[in-house]
């Protein structure tokens, strides 16, 4: 099963809840005679939209790039069992569709703050807001970037491998050959041969780092429940 990042999930009650929270405890103490202008009601629920709606973003993204992890091993684009040649041409779109999912996610991933950002801006919500909602998404979101990334970089290394696979062998048609018992192909030339042994090992390669970076996420996300 493809293990895809989980996105720390928070209600708009739990959220309204941190963040009166976290302004009670910025507050200046009394001898600063400082008085911080009120949130409203109307804030803090945009505060949680806000937050809220990238998740939901995320989420939506991880459904699609799963479905396209599900059809590209229903496929078996990367059998290399291809009876006719227009069959490559067919399991490169799912590769790129792959790839292109891929991608998506890796982008919102990445601007995640500005994409947060943007929308409190939009909502002209007080500074003292932004600035929380900001705090929250640095520390609940931000350390598990690193370990998301190596899940999208895995994923990028293994479609491009593929593709080049794919090009290969639609390259040397009619001078391959393909075991149907072992699922070996093999080439007269020597060269290609190593060619083709080096695309797919580094295919191998990027699923075992997956793997490592997966259970690097899941281990971090036990040792630090979401507040």
């Amino acid at each position: 099963m493809l293990i895809l990042l989980v996105v720390a999930s928070c209600s708009i009650g739990g959220w309204i809840y941190w963040q009166k929270s976290q302004v009670r405890r910025d507050l200046p103490a009394p001898q600063e005679k400082a008085t911080p202008a009120p949130i409203s009601a109307t804030e803090d629920v945009t505060a949680a939209r806000a937050l809220a709606n990238y998740l939901n973003r995320i989420r939506a993204q991880v459904r699609e790039h799963e479905a396209a992890y599900v059809r590209l091993q229903r496929s078996k684009a990367l059998a290399w069992n291809f009876p006719q040649r227009e069959d490559i041409e067919r399991a490169r779109q799912v590769v790129r569709d792959f790839l292109s999912t891929n991608q998506r996610l890796a982008d919102s991933l990445e601007h995640g703050e500005s994409f947060i950002r943007a929308e409190l801006d939009t909502a002209k919500v007080s500074p003292t807001v932004r600035e929380s909602v900001l705090e929250r998404y640095e520390k609940t979101q931000k350390p598990l970037l690193p370990m998301q990334q190596r899940v999208r970089e895995s994923d990028d290394a293994i479609g491009q491998n593929a593709l080049a696979v794919l090009d290969l062998l639609d390259f040397n048609w009619g001078n391959w050959s393909r075991d149907e018992a072992t699922g070996r192909i093999d080439f007269p030339n020597t060269i290609t041969l190593a060619t083709f042994k080096e695309y797919v090992g580094k295919i191998a390669a990027a699923a075992n780092e997956r793997k490592q970076a997966e259970d690097d996420l899941a281990n971090y996300r036990r040792d630090h429940p979401t507040p």
